[in-house]
């Protein structure tokens, strides 16, 4: 049992799957997009938070839904940005991306294992968001500010931070954790000042 972990990954759990709720009911592609996005995001890491307890039951649906929100939870964040600024997908389209989004995960985490993978789809996902935001800032800085802060956020802790080791008396996996939840937090409202 890491308790400190439990706990940081228990925050980042609450914190996104109430990101999602706010987007419940919601049909535009934007809002749906968020809920599926942060709905992922947020079980995996309630199974993160099971896991660090030490109670190992749930390992291997934990497991699948680390490499879920990594390959289709935050590529879905990055398409209600898209979304807004680059072109409106068609309900078919959208459709079309969460199952193609779900077959690469599948191929690259369990045919052929591409370790690498959920950082470069993250990693995009984050960027055109950053784009997205800096393109809307003249005429929505309110949401354009929440998805600067919220893509560099994942991007600090994904790519400066990450998992490994510790930070003087701090795991980087509870920064990780902390920083996640605030940049959620962050997603979620400019998505939400989008819409």
């Amino acid at each position: 049992m890491v308790f400190s972990t439990f706990l940081s990954d228990l925050i980042l759990s609450l914190i996104t799957l109430a990101m999602a709720y706010r987007f419940v009911g919601k049909s535009s592609i934007p809002s749906r997009s968020a809920f599926y996005g942060f709905a992922i995001i947020g079980i995996s890491a309630g199974l993160g938070s099971i896991h660090f307890l030490g109670i190992n039951t749930l390992d291997s649906i934990y497991r699948f839904f680390v490499g879920l929100s990594g390959c289709v939870g935050v590529p879905l964040l990055g398409l209600a940005f898209f979304h807004f600024t680059f072109r409106s997908l068609s309900e078919k389209t959208f459709l079309l991306f969460i199952a193609v989004a779900f077959f690469l995960y599948l191929v690259f985490s369990y045919v052929y294992p591409l370790p690498v993978y959920s950082t470069v789809v993250g990693g995009l996902s984050m960027f055109i968001i950053l784009i997205s935001s800096i393109v809307r800032f003249p005429r929505k800085s309110n949401a354009a500010v929440m998805g600067i802060i919220g893509s560099i956020l994942f991007i600090v802790a994904g790519l400066l931070i990450g998992t490994k080791g510790s930070t003087g008396p701090v795991l980087n996996v509870d920064i990780f954790h902390i920083l996640l939840a605030i940049a959620n937090y962050c997603l979620a409202e400019g998505i939400r000042k989008l819409s």
